[in-house]
């Protein structure tokens, strides 16, 4: 089957991000025997123009949407994505010569809203959940016949009323796979161009998350059980990447890298043993946390990271399901002072529980614990099928299904006038606090110079050269 892949995303702040979701499945779909031909809608000036020529010039058998975020998942300053994504689907309809080539539609952000993304992009399948597996199976069997039934993911309409099947993702079919050891041909997509302009490549050591964070879609996205790669495995696609492609700095996107905490030993003493000679970052969870494994990670290029703290208030992290204390928190800070390891807060403030008390009180944990940066979301996004989504909807902020259409957010009654303020009194005087809901830490014109001249980190890094008392928050 000649099938045409896209990738949708066109979000670049704060950095442009490879789709590596994207290229497993298309590499997946190459060796099952397809054809496959890609397109990155992240660097074409004229979206709907590229794909009418691209389409009427070469007609496929089959085309393929994947979409990464439904929004950037920020209060009040909100970005929603869904209707430059239906006007994308709109002009692919008007380039197609028939009806019949059919629209299959995936990505993290379809796996969200699985039922009302199939109906309002009008897509005719979908797959729900990782696809290395089911994606191939659903081509095979359209082009040669046979019942969908049996596809793990799969999404299609059913009956003459519009009504949507969804089969249980590849993850709850086969809780037990590993994922595939091949990592994918990065190739499929421009690998040199997000390097020099995000400065990294992303890299997945494992997939599925069991914490039980009240907001969290990792569990709905990938599993709530880690399934791991095997440390040899990791580290070959990144010595291949440093080798072919010269890439030195990574990022590590698994939900928290540190757990299970011999995964990220193995994975870190892998690297030492190659002496490979890379920086990388990673998402962190005090939860389990030891400086024996934060030495071992700095031992190996670990060079930051970003820390999901959420909270620091005992209630407040109670409100947000957090596996972890405060006293977790600060040990995890006084290690990396110790070692000289910058760290990123994330914090998400007004879930279940929050006060302005509560508020202030983690503004002043955070700040006494000298992060290199933070970043403070007011707000919290809410998602369907998770714990908070359940309360959201007990609280009537969602009526039915159809509103998770529209980005909602969670904030505790009372707060809403008064959490932005706060959090901006707090940040303007430090400098090294990030509001992206609030406001913008730099143009995105600086974005773009930073990278042209070769920095290669976390753009967060920047911000611990300032001295507290000579900072300056950029609100415009």
């Amino acid at each position: 089957m000649d099938l045409f892949l896209i990738s949708a995303n066109r979000e670049t702040f704060p950095d442009p991000v490879y789709p590596l979701g994207a290229a497993y499945v298309a590499d997946a779909a190459r060796r099952a025997g397809h054809h496959v031909r890609t397109r990155d809608l992240m660097w074409e000036k004229d979206p709907p123009l590229a794909l009418l020529e691209d389409i009427r010039r070469h007609p496929p058998d089959a085309i393929a949407l994947s979409f990464r975020n439904l929004d950037n998942a920020a209060w009040p300053l909100t970005r929603n994505y869904l209707p430059s994504y239906r006007l994308l689907v709109q002009n692919i309809r008007k380039a197609l010569p028939s009806r019949e080539i059919p629209l299959i539609l995936g990505g993290s952000a379809f796996s969200l809203l699985p039922d009302l993304l199939l109906e309002e992009l009008d897509g005719d399948y979908g797959i729900s959940g990782e696809g290395e597996r089911s994606f191939p199976l659903l081509l095979d069997t359209l082009e040669q016949g046979g019942s969908l039934n049996g596809i793990p993911g799969l999404v299609q309409k059913k009956g003459s009323g519009g009504s949507t099947l969804i089969n249980p993702p590849h993850f709850r079919s086969h809780p037990s796979d590993r994922i595939r050891a091949d990592p994918p041909d990065r190739s499929l997509f421009d690998l040199s161009r997000y390097a020099r302009s995000g400065g990294m490549a992303n890299i997945q050591t494992k997939r599925g998350c069991p914490f039980h964070c009240k907001y969290c879609t990792y569990p709905l996205l990938e599993g709530d059980t880690f399934r791991l790669r095997e440390s040899q495995d990791v580290v070959d696609e990144i010595e291949r990447l440093v080798t072919k492609d010269r890439i030195r700095s990574f990022f590590i996107v698994d939900s928290i890298f540190n757990a299970p905490p011999d995964h990220a030993h193995r994975v870190s003493e892998e690297i030492l043993r190659r002496k490979l000679k890379i920086r990388w970052s990673c998402y962190v969870t005090p939860s389990g946390l030891t400086r024996d494994l934060l030495e071992v990670m700095k031992r190996a290029g670990c060079d930051g990271i970003e820390l999901g703290t959420d909270s620091a208030e005992q209630g407040a992290m109670i409100g947000l399901g957090k596996s972890f204390s405060v006293s977790h928190l600060k040990d995890t800070a006084r290690w990396c002072n110790a070692l000289s390891l910058p760290v990123c807060h994330t914090l998400l403030f007004g879930g279940p529980g929050e006060t302005l008390q509560s508020v202030r009180e983690t503004l002043k944990t955070v700040e006494d614990t000298r992060p290199t940066a933070v970043v403070a979301m007011a707000g919290i996004r809410v998602y369907p099928d998770t714990p908070l989504a359940a309360l959201a909807e007990s609280r009537g902020l969602v009526k039915n299904r159809r509103d998770y259409l529209d980005p909602v957010f969670y904030i505790e009654p009372g707060l809403e006038e008064d959490l932005p303020g706060t959090l901006l009194s707090f940040a303007m005087p430090r400098g090294n606090w990030i509001l992206p809901g609030i406001s913008l830490p730099c143009k995105p014109i600086t974005q773009k110079l930073i990278r042209r001249v070769g920095y290669k980190k976390p753009l967060w890094h920047l911000l611990r050269h300032a001295p507290f008392k000579d900072r300056v928050y950029r609100d415009r």
